[in-house]
């Protein structure tokens, strides 16, 4: 085994054992190495930063972990069919989603989730940066090859706001919402942003990806300062830190439910879903295009992902992309 599953391994213990203490001959018992070999890890996982107390005639007790994601720590803990098959955690990168589209160009098998500590040049939709600073956050992306045509790809991206809002709201309590098209709000604030990326022939989805920025533990004077919509993070709604490893199973938990469930069940089970939880539907908005402004009711959405509008009287209109604002 590698030293990393062995970690995995060892940490386990300590989470499966009634009062945290395991003697270091359990753990050589369990985990099939040496005595020797038992005292080598646990000196390394302090290196990495974990806090162990060592008492004699009670063993080992972990006391405290540090804030790092974990691919064997990941795939212990999550049994999945298609996404998350495969992880890739990384420290820093340009971008998750650059790396994601990379294989895929590369044929890559769908199910790949890209994870790193940290982005230089995160990406948002039109272009702007989502701000992706080191060991605060989770910046995730999916690798998919779904069979759907490329006109019904936007619900890849409600399929992943509808897992995300799920996840965030079961991992926390707190109570999320979705924005048209892909923001997560807690609380009227951004927490989360969605970006999809497609490469596609005529009828042909090639491969997607998505990717998903949520601000887990980032303080109140690190959040980004936007006009339109304040951001807010899982830290400053509870008041406490969350554990993201807890949170990154989740989703990758809901993502694999709800892509099985666009496979077996049609597009139309996952809008249903959706609406449930978009805040945009039934209210008067405003949604900048590019060169108009458009005002009216947000009644639903088409298996297209486009917002439809009721102007006025029996006048309608469908949007698929714009910025868009609730008129209170």
């Amino acid at each position: 085994m590698q030293t990393e599953q062995i970690d995995n391994l060892i940490i386990n213990t300590f989470k499966d054992s009634k009062d945290g203490f395991v003697s270091g001959q359990d753990i050589s018992n369990q985990i099939k190495i040496t005595r020797a070999a038992v005292w080598k890890h646990i000196e390394g996982l302090r290196k990495k930063g974990y806090v162990i107390e060592s008492v004699p005639s009670k063993g080992y007790k972990l006391m405290a972990s540090p804030d790092i994601i974990s691919a064997a720590e990941i795939k212990g803990a999550i049994d999945v069919k298609v996404t998350g098959r495969e992880l890739l955690i990384l420290d820093e990168v340009e971008s998750t989603n650059d790396i994601a589209m990379k294989f895929g160009a590369e044929g890559k098998e769908e199910g790949l989730v890209v994870v790193a500590e940290s982005q230089q040049h995160g990406k948002g939709r039109l272009g702007r940066i989502w701000a992706s600073p080191k060991g605060v956050n989770l910046y995730v992306s999916f690798l998919l090859r779904p069979d759907l045509p490329p006109i019904n790809a936007p619900v890849l991206t409600m399929m992943a706001s509808l897992a995300t809002a799920e996840a965030i709201s079961e991992t926390t309590g707190l109570e999320t919402w979705i924005k048209w098209p892909n923001d997560i709000l807690v609380n009227q604030k951004k927490i989360c942003g969605i970006l999809t990326e497609m490469n596609a022939e005529e009828e042909k989805i090639n491969y997607v990806v998505i990717g998903i920025g949520i601000n887990v533990n980032m303080k109140h004077e690190d959040l980004p300062m936007t006009v339109k919509i304040p951001a807010t993070s899982v830290i400053e709604c509870l008041g406490s830190k969350l554990d993201r490893s807890e949170l990154l199973c989740s989703v990758i938990k809901k993502m694999d439910l709800y892509y099985g469930e666009l496979h077996n069940n049609g597009i139309m089970a996952i809008i249903y879903k959706w609406r449930r939880l978009c805040n945009t539907l039934n209210k008067r908005v405003r949604v900048v295009l590019h060169e108009s402004v458009v005002t009216g009711v947000a009644e639903d959405v088409t298996q297209e992902g486009g917002l439809v509008l009721r102007i006025s009287g029996d006048s309608t209109k469908v949007i698929y992309s714009g910025d868009i604002t609730v008129i209170e």
